[in-house]
């Protein structure tokens, strides 16, 4: 069986290869955006099938929290599989990532993190660190919805660790609302082994903050205050 998920997966990777080229022909006559709407196309149904091939299912709930509006998404990390359920879950909303820098080195999906509107960050240059949120919140104002994942790395035991503070500058920055998000059981479908196992991963929005209605004694204690509701929504699932 896993070997029939291996070969099946080695498909649908030299077919997200395969599409490069479609969004490199897209890029050069329709512009940018075009490329970009093709991109969140390929990234969906990349999404979907990767969960699908593993035997993933996803259990969403406080999808109406979700404001129609443009917004930051910020909540904890368990697994690398975390991006496809986010993607999945979210569906028909085009999101770009803080990603870590060595993400656009990875084969294949590199070339997809680069054309997702995701912003690399180089975890070792702590000064670089405000470019990115600043970069990540003009993507916001213009009309992309972005994530972050405050914990600034994978966790390793399964526990929601401190968000760091400049992580809700993404929202501020941008006078957007932020909508905490709780993923639960990707860590076992991969983290745990280092192998894919079939699995049940629940995400949980939390009710958005609207930045641009909060004070400034709020705005400053908001990573926190994100971290309680992403602590407080996987309780609740639990």
């Amino acid at each position: 069986m896993r070997v029939i998920k291996f070969i099946r997966y080695g498909f649908c990777m030299i077919s997200l290869w395969a599409k490069s080229f479609k969004f490199n022909k897209i890029k050069k006559k329709f512009g940018e955006e075009e490329a970009f709407k093709y991109a969140q196309k390929v990234f969906l149904k990349w999404s979907e099938d990767t969960l699908k091939i593993i035997g993933i299912e996803v259990e969403i709930h406080g999808k109406e929290n979700i404001p129609n509006e443009t917004c930051a998404f910020v909540g904890n990390h368990q697994s690398i599989l975390d991006i496809p359920v986010l993607k999945t879950a979210l569906h028909d909303k085009t999101i770009g990532f803080i990603a870590k820098k060595e993400a656009l080195e990875y084969p294949i999906l590199g070339f997809w993190i680069k054309n997702t509107n995701c912003v690399p960050l180089d975890r070792d240059n702590p000064r670089e660190a405000i470019k990115v949120i600043s970069k990540g919140a003009q993507y916001i104002k213009d009309g992309y919805n972005m994530v972050i994942f405050p914990e600034g790395t994978r966790s390793k035991d399964g526990q929601v660790h401190e968000f760091k503070k400049g992580s809700a500058k993404l929202a501020t920055k941008a006078k957007a609302p932020v909508v905490p998000f709780s993923i639960d059981g990707t860590s076992k479908c991969f983290e745990d082994n280092r192998s894919f196992r079939e699995g049940k991963v629940t995400i949980v929005f939390g009710k958005p903050v609207y930045t641009n209605e909060i004070s400034k004694e709020e705005e400053k204690n908001l990573s926190a205050y994100l971290e309680e509701r992403v602590k407080e929504n996987l309780i609740k699932v639990n």
